[in-house]
């Protein structure tokens, strides 16, 4: 029976960088790009191939010994099962696993190419004696003789010496394995603009669970504590972009701009990529860095991964953990959101009382599958699930601006909290005769329900006309129950030659939900007894949702502006859009008890659902107040550009782009019980210009600069002045925020070492005016807000990255990798001294000036076995977390120190076991303020805890 081809599909032209020309494309036929790119000497020619018969169009014989492996790449075979040869090729040299290369069976057509694991499998085998060929461009060939048994499994591994190799013709279509470091590294180089990206291989090496995890790696980036994202360059959410596959993403949080990156699981990322420099094809309300999650996408002719993993935290253990009822096994909410305004119906079916759980369990499930179909097709399915334990322990307190030494607010609390996530994606890829059509279709849901007890002194809460120090107690219970759902249809293809399209459409839809937050407050009377507080306000159920549907469309043609194949000058014009509505809906219901007859409890024994039901609603012992808070936001957001891209010569390559916004946003509010009516408008045109620069000094040294002016829109929340009831203060918004204009500078000296090694030396500056930043409005609640804090604000900095291998032994099996990453970035805002009294200077919101991350990684490898270890650390120096204003000092997240060690053992083709003890440290977590009216006063502990340290072990199997 004759053989069938089974192709691979990829669009990519690949740069011969140094003899500058363009290698051409086969269709269907995947080969190592990587290192063809950087080592293929000689002419390279274009030629075509019919892709139905596949005929010989190469001419010199080197061609055809270098590429007989692809030919018979994916053959099927019509006869029995009889053997099986797996293996890996490594580079003899560096050690480093080779991606796509071609292993064969001499005389035969039985072949197969290496994953980005440089692993290997050749199923039906025949039983008998056998020549296996190794080969990789520029790299020797190496031939085994072995014996294969019927039934029988015979490893093979290969290391390959460098060669140097001239080809006269190569015709070649890859498909990018992106999920290697190697790649990503070539990728970096080969880019006109300069990017940054961690791709799937890293983030396993350094045991990153998520993008959030993932982002705070790169070099720039921290995390601030108690907020969802990042901070890039000292700036943060509201100045930088989310995307997914290069389509803009909706915040499931209304107190967010950007949709928490912690969604988005190790499981389904290919890679995560920060753009921090501005071009007219991206989104460009971003004065920080545009942060792009690519989606995993089958990338071999088959693929399936089973993992399963559980943990323990060092502050879990041996806890008894009490939790909000209302929140299933499975991590999502069944509480209901109450009666509305029918206050005579006490209609909640959660209770008040926590649940209780002993054996708090720690475990994740993940399995992912794809499969090529009808030789060219693809489709890879992901779904997920994980449960999270974790439990605080520390102290919340509030100073005033005369005297430090005395809060006002001073407690200690307990905090349990449960995180569940689950995860279902697909993506369907048809590769078509001129194009490839994409769908992708993701499923996210995160739940979070925590109860925490507060106890001590609180005198805003507490105070009575005889006792100024007065103590109490506080239960909040909270649950966060969102889900996100995203559709995305992409189509890109050639409509000649020299012209090329894309065309893509996300539908978003997103559902944020807080279903009964419930916080009751107790004043002491004594003797370890407390009563209910009596107050509108002092005990409340409380419900949000927040509702978002989106379109974002998408459209760009390119055109090459030269037919010479080395010459990389287009330009390309684009449309994006995002229409989308936004409603948010909060109800409150307010408990108030009759004053003569007030329940009192034992501190350690608080039981609250007798006394809050229908019965006692009925006798009137108590009383619902019912109001909500609501706002919607329409957008109607279109912009389009034009990007050039200009090779003046083969060393210096020029982008000029021009981009214009047209925003329309409208919100309408009614919030804080109908004191606050209103709506705020945004109907403005903005215009984006940049300017790149990448100059090639030679093969390992190249330079970059562009400069660009961005703006940065205020968030939702941030122009609507409804309330929200943080865990760590409450926050006002401020309708009348003005839009900040930032002015960019970058530039950047960029050192390949090697495929693998590299040293980059960045800096930049950026001008902001009008910068936005969360203040404290200086009250007796602690209210803070955000304001215009002054007319413009610079942020400045350099950024160092080292990627070194520091030593090898043992012919290459054993082997150590050094990286090491670091910023020092200044930030400065002056501020207008009758508003802020004490700081006349500060520096930006989560701006931390030193940013540290490094890992140092083991790799040892064998014929049946193989280790990576890697100890990685991160340090972040001190962050303004709030700016003080009229009389009040910043309030400052304290720097902090991280460390874990993260192992993986690969103990044959299928099974891995992964060891990870994460937070080695555990330091403690803490927000510091200094009291403004005396010199030398020693800063206030406002809020402390500890994580802990968690111990993981997984066990993974793949086909």
């Amino acid at each position: 029976m004759p053989m069938q081809f089974k192709p691979y599909n990829g669009l990519t032209q690949i740069k011969n960088i140094k003899n500058k020309k363009m290698i051409q494309i086969w269709k269907n036929v995947t080969i190592p790009f990587a290192l063809l790119c950087r080592r293929c000497q000689g002419r390279l020619v274009k030629a075509s191939v019919e892709s139905s018969s596949y005929q010989s169009i190469v001419s010199k014989r080197v061609l055809m010994s270098l590429f007989l492996g692809i030919m018979v790449l994916g053959f099927s075979l019509e006869a029995h099962t009889q053997g099986k040869i797996v293996g890996k090729v490594i580079d003899k040299k560096t050690t480093e696993t080779l991606i796509g290369a071609t292993i064969i069976i001499e005389g035969t057509t039985i072949g197969t190419i290496t994953d980005f694991d440089g692993n290997y499998t050749l199923n039906n085998v025949p039983a008998g004696n056998h020549t296996i060929i190794c080969s990789y461009v520029s790299f020797t060939k190496e031939k085994k003789e072995l014996t294969v048994g019927q039934g029988e499994t015979v490893e093979v591994n290969f290391e390959l010496s460098s060669a140097s190799l001239s080809l006269d013709e190569v015709i070649v279509k890859a498909k990018k394995i992106r999920e290697s470091e190697n790649i990503l590294i070539l990728e970096q180089k080969e880019a006109v603009l300069a990017t940054k990206a961690m791709g799937a291989q890293e983030i396993s090496r350094k045991g990153v669970s998520d993008a959030e995890g993932a982002v705070t790696k790169i070099t720039g980036i921290s995390k601030q504590e108690g907020v969802k994202n990042v901070f890039v360059r000292g700036l943060g959410d509201r100045y930088n972009t989310t995307t997914l596959n290069g389509f803009v993403l909706p915040s499931e949080d209304p107190e967010y701009k950007n949709i928490s990156l912690d969604f988005f699981t190790s499981d389904m990322i290919q890679l995560v990529s920060v753009n921090k420099v501005f071009s007219a094809s991206m989104n460009a309300d971003v004065g920080g860095a545009l942060i792009d999650i690519r989606s995993k996408e089958l990338t071999k002719d088959s693929h399936f991964e089973a993992k399963l993993s559980s943990s323990i935290n060092t502050e879990t253990a041996g806890k008894t953990f009490l939790l909000p009822d209302g929140f299933n096994k499975f991590g999502y909410s069944n509480a209901s959101y109450g009666p509305h305004a029918d206050v005579n119906n006490y209609s909640f079916d959660a209770s008040l009382d926590p649940t209780k759980n002993d054996s708090p369990y720690n475990g994740a499930v993940s399995v992912s599958w794809g499969k090529q179909v009808l030789n060219k097709h693809r489709v890879y399915v992901v779904a997920a699930f994980n449960n999270d334990f974790s439990y605080e322990q520390g102290v919340s307190r509030e100073i005033t601006a005369t005297n430090a030494a005395s809060p006002f607010k001073d407690m200690t609390y307990e905090r349990y909290m449960r995180n569940t996530s689950h995860l279902l994606m697909g993506n369907l890829e048809f590769n078509l005769t001129k194009g490839k059509l994409n769908f992708n279709s993701l499923y996210v849901h995160k739940g979070l329900a925590y109860t925490a007890d507060f106890y001590g002194k609180d005198s805003e809460t507490f105070q009575t006309a005889d006792d100024f120090d007065s103590e109490g107690f506080v239960r909040r219970h909270q649950i966060n129950d969102n889900s996100i759902f995203i559709n995305q249809l992409i189509w890109n293809g050639n409509f000649s030659e020299r012209l090329t399209y894309y065309a893509g459409a996300s539908f978003n839809y997103l559902i944020g939900k807080e279903p009964d937050r419930r916080i009751f407050r107790f004043s002491s009377i004594g003797n370890n007894q407390v009563e209910i507080l009596i107050g509108e306000s002092s005990n409340q159920r409380f419900n949000s949702e927040i509702k978002e549907m989106a379109l974002i469309p998408k459209f760009h043609v390119q055109y090459k502006l030269f037919k010479e194949s080395d010459n990389v000058s287009y330009i390309k014009l684009g449309y994006e859009g995002r229409i989308s509505n936004k409603d948010f809906a909060a109800p409150f219901y307010n408990h108030i008890w009759d004053p003569i007859n007030l329940p009192s409890f034992d501190v350690d024994n608080i039981v609250l659902d007798p006394y809050y039901n229908q019965e006692n609603l009925s006798a009137g012992n108590f009383e619902l107040e019912y109001f909500e808070d609501t706002y919607d936001v329409k957008r109607n957001n279109h912009g389009a550009y034009i990007d050039v891209v200009y090779q003046l010569s083969n060393k210096l390559i020029l982008n000029i782009g021009l981009r214009g916004d047209y925003v329309y946003t409208k919100i309408n509010y009614e919030v804080n019980r109908g004191a606050n009516i209103g709506s705020n408008k945004l109907d403005e045109l903005y215009i984006s210009p940049n300017v790149n620069v990448k100059y090639i000094l030679n093969d390992k040294n190249q330079f970059r600069f562009a400069a660009s002016r961005t703006y940065t829109l205020p968030q939702d929340k941030e122009i609507s002045p409804f309330v929200f009831l943080r865990f760590d203060g409450n926050e006002s918004g401020n309708p009348d925020l003005e839009t900040s204009t930032n002015y960019n500078i970058d530039f950047s000296w960029e050192h390949f070492i090697s495929n693998s090694e590299l040293f980059t030396l960045s800096g930049f500056y950026k001008y902001i005016l009008d910068p936005i930043a969360r203040v404290d409005k200086a009250n007796s609640a602690g209210v803070r807000t955000f304001e215009n804090i002054s007319d413009h604000a610079i942020a400045a900095g350099f950024e160092a990255e080292l990627r070194k291998k520091i030593l090898s032994f043992a012919e290459g099996k054993h082997s150590f990798d050094l990286g090491i990453n670091a910023s020092y970035i200044y930030s400065n805002v002056d501020l207008d001294p009758l508003v802020f009294v004490q700081n006349t200077s500060s520096s930006l919101e989560g701006a931390a000036e030193y940013i540290v991350n490094a890992d140092l990684t083991y790799k040892m490898t064998s014929d049946k076995f193989s280790v990576i270890s890697a100890v990685v650390l991160n340090y972040m120096s001190d962050k303004v977390h709030t700016i003080g204003t009229r009389g009040y000092n910043n309030l400052v997240e304290e720097s902090i120190a991280t460390l874990d060690f993260v192992n993986s053992f690969k103990i044959n083709k299928h099974w891995g076991i992964s060891l990870k003890a994460m937070n080695l440290l555990n330091p403690v977590f803490k927000l510091t303020r200094e009291g403004a009216s005396e010199e030398n006063m020693p800063s206030v502990v406002i809020r402390s805890y500890k994580k802990g340290i968690s111990f993981n072990l997984g066990l993974t199997y793949k086909l």
